[in-house]
């Protein structure tokens, strides 16, 4: 009798496990994104927003800071904002072009850019299509142009993530590296053309060359996109305009300080086409704000539920 009750008891118990696990909602899924650069991030997560500074799913994890500061190049108080980056894949870090074209030599407003991508945090890129005369451009994975005049640095987005970049680069040091990343197994995915790169292995790097001297010393608005580690990044903006602002080596210094881990840290297109959004809405008040080439942004990977 008390063997019929002890089976009897442990059947139901197996019956309520099973309806327990079939009823519970699955994990969401993540899979890696294609690189056509039409294909954008998955929809967003209803419950992801922790806060309007804060967004976390399954692939993705993205928190934005800031802070009031008086640089020393600054006539004034300025805001500063940072956002940490953590995703899953690397195909979650991609970029975007004005109508989504090269060929289409039009600049777009960035909020408008940003519509339909997905984004959870998205930022301006160089000037590809101010000058089509200079730069080496590859965009998610698609080769377009090399024209370089060996006074700029180039940054490399390679198919792992990971951050590289080539000083002062010319057709002859690209080619270079090009050689190099295919015998390691890796490939350019996006490359950027402005710069200058920050810091480099975890170092303020010189910032005083012929070329760069005035815009080294300008106090102006400013934006930079980081390595901190593996599938881990940072991207750093600095509110400006009118004397206002960060001079580079302030915004090398000041990267150090919210980003102490950063490994690479590269100069994008500042000035009126600095922008920062998260969910696809700026989170600043842009003074001379100006259409622009393309963006840089951070996707989510989750497919939905298993």
């Amino acid at each position: 009798m008390k063997t019929n009750a002890l089976r009897w008891c442990l059947a139901v118990l197996m019956i309520l496990g099973m309806c327990l696990f079939f009823s519970s909602p699955g994990l969401a899924a993540v899979e890696p994104l294609p690189l056509d650069l039409k294909v954008h991030g998955r929809p967003l997560q209803p419950d992801g927003w922790i806060s309007d500074r804060e967004y976390e799913d399954e692939s993705i994890h993205a928190v934005m800071e800031s802070a009031s500061r008086k640089p020393k190049s600054s006539a004034g108080t300025i805001t500063c904002r940072w956002v940490r980056i953590k995703i899953a894949d690397p195909t979650q870090l991609r970029t975007t072009m004005s109508y989504e074209s090269y060929e289409n030599t039009r600049q777009a407003r960035p909020a408008a850019m940003a519509e339909g991508l997905n984004s959870v945090v998205a930022c301006n890129d160089d000037f590809m299509k101010y000058k089509y005369n200079l730069g080496y451009i590859v965009r998610q994975g698609v080769f377009y142009r090399d024209a370089l005049d060996g006074a700029r640095d180039v940054l490399i987005i390679d198919d792992k993530g990971d951050f590289s970049y080539v000083i002062n680069a010319t057709s002859d040091m690209m080619a270079a590296k090009l050689e190099e990343m295919t015998a390691a197994g890796r490939t350019m995915v996006n490359t950027f053309t402005f710069g200058p790169v920050l810091i480099a292995d975890g170092e303020i790097q010189p910032l005083d060359n012929v070329f760069r001297e005035v815009e080294a010393k300008l106090a102006t608005q400013r934006i930079a996109i980081c390595q901190l580690g593996e599938l881990e990044y940072g991207v750093v903006e600095i509110d400006g305009g009118d004397g206002n602002g960060m001079n580079l080596k302030e915004l090398a210094a000041y990267i150090q300080i919210v980003f102490p881990e950063c490994k690479v840290a590269y100069n994008l297109d500042g000035g009126g086409s600095t922008n920062l959004m998260l969910n696809g809405r700026r989170v600043h008040k842009t003074r001379n704000s100006r259409s622009i080439s393309g963006l840089i942004y951070f996707a989510s990977a989750v497919t939905g539920e298993e």
